[in-house]
């Protein structure tokens, strides 16, 4: 487990967060973000019966990393943090990738259809800007109907389509 938190900081996950009835505390930045605050679950895993989360919040100059142990977990399930942690949890961290940015999947360069993946500029329904403003263009998955975070190297794909609204 200690190879997963080394990673993570390595990531820039290097805040200490906490749970409590009031929220999640990040002990550093003396800031407790709630169910609303604009915050995201950018990778989620299970070691035995610990979950490791690793948090980001761009808007606070925050990136943490949030430990719970099983019943911790089960209770945060039954909060109003419910939607905020619904993400897949990984049982192997063998190879540690971030796979979700900004509450969004993270599409790898790896991973990239140029049949499947476009990206969308000025398009009314995107999601929360981190920063809290609004995103000036995503990934789209035309396959699964949602919006994506394409790696920068995508990004310089001739391949990628570029939909204006």
């Amino acid at each position: 487990m200690q190879k997963l938190y080394k990673t993570l900081k390595e990531y820039g996950y290097i805040h200490h967060i906490e749970y409590d009835k009031q929220g999640l505390n990040v002990l550093e930045n003396k800031l407790v973000l709630l169910p609303d605050s604009l915050f995201f679950i950018d990778m989620a895993y299970r070691v035995m019966h610990t979950y490791v989360f690793a948090i980001s919040a761009p808007k606070y100059k925050t990136q943490g990393i949030l430990t719970l142990e099983l019943n911790d977990y089960h209770t945060l399930g039954t909060s109003a943090f419910a939607n905020n942690f619904n993400i897949e949890i990984e049982q192997s961290w063998d190879e540690i990738v971030i796979r979700r940015q900004y509450g969004m999947r993270k599409v790898l360069k790896l991973e990239f259809d140029a049949n499947r993946y476009v990206l969308r500029k000025g398009f009314p329904d995107f999601p929360s800007c981190p920063f809290g403003h609004t995103f000036k263009s995503l990934g789209y998955d035309t396959q699964e109907k949602e919006y994506v975070r394409l790696v920068s190297s995508i990004l310089k794909e001739k391949s990628l389509k570029v939909i204006e609204y």
